[in-house]
């Protein structure tokens, strides 16, 4: 029998619902979270996600994927991102390629891989860190972070042109340290690739590209502090310290309530995201990073010294908060929601 956690975002309807029951349940039974050391597990798992309908739920049919609302696919990418925040951001980053890809017309074939579960990274360039110089591409990525090995690249160069790399022109580098994504098979990447002229993506496309990674990642943050805040509260009412439950202190429910009051706005915030405003999403995306830090940095101190130890979930999940933020670029898409706030070109 499946333990489904309650749900403390905003009101679902049937099909989000039924969306938040089939990642509980697969959960449960099938994803099982794994670490690099077993990328088997990790590869079989995207095929899980794409079996099921979720790995590109929410991009459109007419490109090959499911169809859903955006509201229903930040749904399963939050409650993704409180089982198995890695691989949702790798789901997070299937969603951003799509619709790209499709629009530019590319490779049949490819799309239907990625709709099965293909490894693919999305990575905005940092200033300066890439050339697209005569129809050839150079510099390096310091990370990507694709779950999956050797997976297929998409570069956004800035708002509206992105580069399909061409595998010939890519050069994996080692494994990338991290503090938490358990499975994300990160790794830094050199780029020396020619690349044709019909592989350089341009257009509206681009930019949604660029704000799905955000409001997905904003996804992700609320349900890693969604599901710390709920564990805090399970060890909680659980925990008897001098005969009582350690819910029976007021510190502890003043605790509780103010973790379970962050992830609510967040998962409220995530889910009701407006992805016709991309500026709005992308300067949503460090709070929900830092608040999600917060959330679960809290919940460790729930837990007291128990929080630090590998055998509680909730150590894991902070690590996941640090990770998300730097892999999700929150930092720089502040600056970039900052910049247009004020109508900087710079």
């Amino acid at each position: 029998m499946v333990v489904r956690r309650p749900w403390a975002g905003p009101r679902l309807d049937d099909d989000q619902q039924a969306v938040l029951d089939l990642v509980d349940d697969l959960a449960a039974d099938r994803l099982a979270r794994r670490g690099d050391d077993r990328p088997d597990d990790v590869d079989a798992a995207r095929r899980v996600l794409a079996e099921q309908g979720l790995w590109t739920l929410g991009v459109a049919e007419s490109d090959g994927g499911g169809g859903a609302p955006a509201p229903t696919m930040l749904v399963a990418l939050a409650r993704l991102g409180g089982t198995w925040p890695a691989l949702a951001w790798a789901s997070v980053q299937a969603h951003a390629a799509a619709p790209a890809l499709a629009a530019a017309g590319r490779m049949p074939a490819l799309l239907d891989g990625l709709h099965d579960g293909a490894p693919v990274a999305v990575a905005a360039a940092d200033p300066g860190s890439l050339m697209l110089t005569g129809g050839r591409l150079t510099g390096t990525l310091d990370r990507i972070d694709p779950a999956g090995r050797e997976p297929r690249l998409v570069v956004l160069l800035d708002a509206d042109t992105a580069v399909l790399v061409p595998p010939e022109g890519i050069s994996f580098g080692p494994p990338v340290a991290r503090t938490g994504f358990d499975g994300a098979l990160t790794v830094g990447v050199r780029l020396d690739a020619a690349v044709p002229e019909g592989d350089v993506l341009r257009g509206p496309q681009v930019r949604r590209a660029r704000t799905l990674l955000d409001a997905g990642a904003a996804a992700i943050a609320a349900g890693i502090a969604e599901s710390a805040a709920a564990t805090a509260l399970d060890y909680s009412a659980g925990r008897v310290q001098f005969g009582a439950a350690l819910t029976e202190l007021p510190t502890v429910r003043a605790s509780l309530a103010a973790q379970a009051a962050t992830a609510r706005a967040l998962l409220v915030t995530a889910v009701t995201a407006d992805l016709d405003r991309p500026d709005a999403v992308a300067a949503a995306l460090l709070p929900a990073c830092d608040a999600a830090l917060d959330v679960a940095a809290a919940a460790v101190q729930s837990h007291g010294g128990y929080g630090y130890m590998t055998e509680y979930p909730v150590e894991g999940l902070l690590r996941d908060a640090v990770s998300l933020r730097a892999a999700a670029g929150a930092v720089e898409a502040a600056r970039t929601a900052a910049r247009t706030l004020v109508g900087a070109d710079g």
